[in-house]
């Protein structure tokens, strides 16, 4: 059995961004259940939802080898940049079919098959209650980086179409930022882990990595109280929402663990301020 304490700061956001996932997932699907746009938003939302509560099971669970099956299941959330890649594809009315749709899919079954043969997917020490990356991480992040940099492309080709409305331009801007951030984030978390391993020293990089999926989700949520993605016919007030996430941000701030944190927590809160109130 492992010993360690979780901190209430991992407990407090984790839940904070997994219940804010379900919401904004499950209201975009039960707004259109019959469009692919909504389905496919649908899914690479909810999956941020499993990456978390993910996440925070390796936290609550002191077992190493549960630990380490959560981590294993963890490299199959990297479909969450391949919906998002359907996503944009159904945001500019490109439909694809699904010829096409299982060529996009084909690199994902290496990681199918390495997650269940248990290939390149790092190793686990018992002793120590830690395990090491393998190659599958590497392999995911350049996935997840081809498919961003694809979806970014298929989302500009829209934005430079003279006859596109200003307010599908707003969106589209939106939607590549949160894109762009997300996938910038996970790459700095996996640099920053890879150099704590090589200088072994001790840099506890997980309650940082739930930033990104907060201000991802955050940002989806703005998209949709702002510019109206998704077409809702009724949506909480932007003052409303501002301050829902205020209150999860100030509860963060009274639970940060370093002065570290707490600077890079400030700087995503004004990040998110600029996003709401910078116009």
């Amino acid at each position: 059995m492992c010993q360690f304490e979780t901190p209430l700061l991992v407990i407090y956001s984790y839940i904070s961004v997994i219940i804010l996932s379900l919401i904004t997932a499950f209201s975009i699907l039960y707004k259109n259940k019959k469009h692919s746009l909504n389905w496919n938003a649908f899914y690479f939302i909810f999956i941020i939802a499993l990456w978390t509560a993910g996440a925070l099971a390796q936290w609550l669970v002191h077992d190493i080898q549960i630990i380490f099956l959560f981590f294993r299941l963890s490299y199959l959330l990297v479909f969450f940049f391949l919906f998002f890649l359907y996503f944009s594809f159904d945001f500019v009315d490109e439909k694809l079919s699904q010829k096409r749709k299982i060529i996009f899919a084909l690199p994902f079954l290496v990681t199918v098959f390495s997650v269940i043969g248990g290939y390149g997917i790092g190793s686990v020490e018992p002793k120590y209650c830690d395990y090491t990356l393998g190659w599958l991480a590497y392999y995911n992040l350049f996935v997840g980086l081809a498919y961003s940099v694809g979806a970014i492309i298929v989302l500009m080709k829209k934005y430079k179409q003279p006859l596109v409305s200003y307010k599908i331009k707003l969106q589209i801007g939106i939607l590549i930022l949160a894109i762009s951030f997300f996938i910038l984030w996970n790459m700095a978390y996996e640099v920053i882990y890879v150099f704590s391993l090589i200088k072994k020293t001790e840099i506890e990089i997980s309650p940082y990595c739930i930033l990104g999926n907060l201000f991802f989700i955050i940002l989806m949520i703005f998209n949709i109280i702002e510019y109206d993605l998704f077409d809702f016919d009724i949506t909480p007030g932007k003052w409303f929402a501002f301050s829902i996430f205020s209150i999860i941000f100030l509860g963060m701030f009274f639970l940060s663990l370093t002065p570290t944190f707490y600077l890079t927590l400030l700087i995503v809160y004004i990040a998110v301020i600029w996003v709401f109130w910078g116009k």
